[in-house]
């Protein structure tokens, strides 16, 4: 009778014990699903982001494209600030841009006189309302405040008081300061709303979130939402500005859904907030939670009344088997099975056990040493071994258990990875540990695992990565390598880099290189190398030295990033910069900055240069009656003509029209020497540019006027009076029967004013 009630108590115990696991799994269960509601949200907001970073970089791209076409305006024009000509101007480049509206150019007081809407001139424009505010002369590309209206011809600017509506047709003005012949006006940009609500209303539906663009200050410029009025500011009485930006303020002074997203454009002054409808996002997640927890709740149920008869039916087998195997045996095999031992700290008598199984995990048979702290602190790896104690401490004090995870080094002298889990069974009065036990894990194949699969996780990045040993033979690389190469790994592994190699560089490049890595152990640059097809490319490549213990040079790693589209931009940007579209010579600009450095150099060493001014003999004759595709053919030509003629350290520009110049560097310390060479270089560019030139036509000859003057140390002189005085020296070979050279002197100069004060 007393077994039969022991038992019927032990049965109720493993019942309670299964309904509390039950109830466990449950609280489990729904703090699972309210953990991938909140992931829910995370991948929706990461997704808000990823709409937001869309629609900034595509609103950036459209303010830079604004910008260089402002840029180009007065080279398009021919530095001709009127009406009749920048009309047709303003015309074509609109084709290409269909966010544009209208453009615009304004004289210093604000007053529109040229547009591509003609209603537009002659209206004012309030210059003050635009951001960011300039600092210094570099233009910059602004953005008002929208204005209400199609154009300039009747609007008016929106404030936050009177904002536009979504209903009014509206735009965005964007200003920049451009010069024309070194007089300043403004172009203004008017962006078309409409062309940005289709865009962004097709990337994000409005079913789905909204999308708003703010200037940094806080005004409203564009939104997908008909229910916000443009022109409105984001601060209100309730919280005002307060010397911060606006970007401090959304983020620190309002409280929006999780799912509302701002970005701060990189280069420009505005903000792109993406807005999501949270019901929306998850409203299906809650109705599928609700039948999923219910579903999975009833299973449970059932699960553990069944799980209760198994464990019922198990402690019966249990005794059953009980004769057969000993716990003792059955512990000492799951023991050995896990590579687990157990210890014993008596902390009052200092005294360490171990059980045979510890010493077996370290590859040392039983009792093979006495496990004192000081012996486990000498097997313990040194950074390890620091807090060790320490850290045995605290975790005992707060949870009266602890774990710790340290390097011991085993039989081999090789460190392994061994978890120690440990419990204080015994306290003082006072709280402090008495009798400590517990369990060492070999965790070492895990931890290798691991460490493995972070290694493979880091190779396979974006960027690029080539190992090679010591020989500098490749031992592998990455899908990015393949991906900018086109070399897989099979074609690449056993050679070397030099496969790669493109001819751009010489070798004194790679000597320092190599003295570098060598040196350093580092190199970082900018290489052009060759794909696999042949194609050259540019890669920011750093290289790394990998040397062993003892110093010596066992790999090279190296990363790289493809930059050639980078490298393309630069290019172009340099071409349109700083030399003619039509010939590719120097434009102005570049000619007056050579000229400053070549006078301040010529004032140091006292070196003679020359500056020839030459101007085509009746060109105009060939542009009325052939055209101007005829005189572009000749000019082309004429640009060839002056780049064989000259050095590769002298310079050749174009001024515009047929007007060229040519600059002549380092002709020596003698005036008589440098004279002469000069008048030699000039003889020869007359004669090449006497030749026939071969039009559509046929053959055409034209003559030239050549006007040059020499220049030393005279440190009164700058690059604008050289070339005035070369352009009165061409004029005299002009005047003089034009299809000859010559050369300014003092006296041509006054006689040059004589002539003009008799007329």
């Amino acid at each position: 009778m007393k077994q039969f009630l022991e038992a019927k108590r032990r049965i109720t115990r493993y019942f309670l014990a299964g309904f509390m696991m039950v109830g466990l799994i449950i609280g489990l269960i729904f703090w699972t699903l309210t953990s991938l509601r909140q992931e829910a949200i995370q991948t929706h907001r990461h997704i808000a982001n990823l709409h937001a970073s869309t629609l900034e970089e595509h609103f950036s791209q459209i303010l830079q494209h604004i910008s260089l076409t402002i840029d180009r305006i007065p080279l398009l024009s021919n530095e001709t600030p009127s009406e009749e000509v920048l009309s047709p101007v303003f015309l074509d480049l609109l084709h290409n841009a269909p966010y544009l509206r209208s453009l615009s150019l304004l004289n210093d007081e604000g007053v529109i006189v040229a547009s591509s809407y003609a209603a537009n001139i002659g209206k004012k424009v309030d210059l003050e309302n635009f951001l960011p505010i300039p600092f210094g002369e570099t233009p910059l590309l602004r953005i008002g405040v929208p204005w209400a209206g199609r154009d300039f011809e009747n609007a008016r600017s929106s404030t936050p008081q009177m904002p536009i509506t979504s209903q009014q047709v509206s735009f965005i003005p964007l200003l920049k300061k451009v010069f024309f012949e070194k007089r300043l006006y403004y172009v203004i940009a008017n962006i078309n709303p409409d062309y940005l609500n289709n865009r962004y209303t097709t990337i994000l539906p409005t079913q789905q979130g909204i999308a708003s663009l703010w200037r940094i200050d806080g005004i409203l410029l564009f939104s997908t939402d008909p229910q916000k009025d443009l022109g409105n500011s984001h601060y209100s009485a309730a919280h005002p500005a307060r010397n911060e930006d606006f970007f401090a303020h959304i983020n620190q002074q309002h409280a929006h859904s999780l799912l509302d997203v701002f970005r701060l454009a990189k280069f420009l002054p505005f903000i792109v907030e993406i807005q999501t409808n949270e019901a929306n996002v998850i409203g299906y997640w809650d109705k599928e939670r609700s039948k999923v927890l219910g579903i999975t709740t009833l299973l449970i149920v059932l699960s553990g009344g069944l799980a209760l008869v198994l464990i019922v039916r198990y402690y019966k087998e249990n005794e059953r088997q009980r004769t057969q195997l000993t716990y003792e045996k059955q512990f000492r095999v799951a023991m050995e099975a896990t590579q687990t031992g157990l210890w014993t700290w008596n902390i009052t008598i200092d005294r360490i056990t171990w059980d045979p199984q510890c010493y077996y995990i370290l590859g040392y048979s039983p009792n093979a040493f006495e496990p004192s702290w000081e012996k486990i602190v000498e097997l313990t790896h040194p950074d390890d071994s620091k807090n060790m104690l320490l850290s045995i401490r605290e975790q005992i004090m707060a949870h009266a258990s602890f774990l710790i995870e340290r390097r011991m080094k085993n039989a081999q002298n090789e460190w392994i990875w061994i978890q120690v889990r440990g419990k204080a069974i015994e306290f003082s009065n006072e709280h402090e540990p008495l009798l400590l036990t517990g369990v060492y894990i070999n965790i070492d194949t895990q931890k290798k695992a691991e460490a493995l699969h972070l290694s493979a996780v880091a190779f396979e990045t974006q960027e690029a990565i080539l190992i090679t040993d010591a020989k500098e033979r490749v031992v592998k690389v990455n899908e990015a390598f393949t991906r900018i190469t086109g070399y897989s790994d099979h074609e690449i592994i056993g050679k070397t880099p030099r496969i790669l190699k493109s001819g751009y560089h010489d070798k004194a490049f790679y000597e320092l290189m190599w003295k570098a890595l060598l040196e350093q152990g580092f190199w970082q640059g900018e290489l052009w190398n060759r794909r696999k097809n042949g194609e050259i490319y540019a890669e920011s490549l750093t290289i790394t030295t990998i040397r062993d213990d003892k110093g010596k040079t066992t790999h090279f790693i190296a990363n790289f990033n493809d930059i050639t589209t980078h490298k393309v931009a630069q290019q172009q940007i340099q071409e349109l910069a700083y030399y003619d579209p039509l010939t590719h010579l120097a434009n102005r600009r570049l000619l007056e900055e050579t000229l400053v450095e070549t006078l301040q150099q010529s004032i140091e060493k006292k070196h003679f240069g020359a500056l020839l001014f030459i101007d085509l003999d009746h060109f105009k004759e060939l542009n009325d009656t052939f055209g101007h595709d005829a005189g572009d053919m000749l000019l082309l030509q004429t640009a060839s003509r002056l780049k064989e003629s000259i050095r590769e350290s002298d310079l050749a520009a174009r001024l515009g029209g047929d007007e060229f110049i040519v600059l002549l560097k380092n002709l020596g310390t003698q005036e008589g020497i440098a004279h002469h060479l000069a008048q030699s270089i000039a003889q020869k560019i007359l004669s090449l540019l006497c030749k026939p030139y071969a039009l559509a036509h046929g053959n055409y000859i034209l003559g030239a006027s050549i006007g040059f003057t020499l220049f030393s140390d005279d440190a009164h002189k700058d690059g604008a009076t050289l070339i005035k005085e070369a352009d009165l020296a061409m004029y005299n070979a002009k005047e003089n029967g034009r299809n000859q050279i010559c050369f300014y002197d003092v006296l041509l100069e006054k006689k040059s004013l004589h002539v003009k004060g008799n007329t």
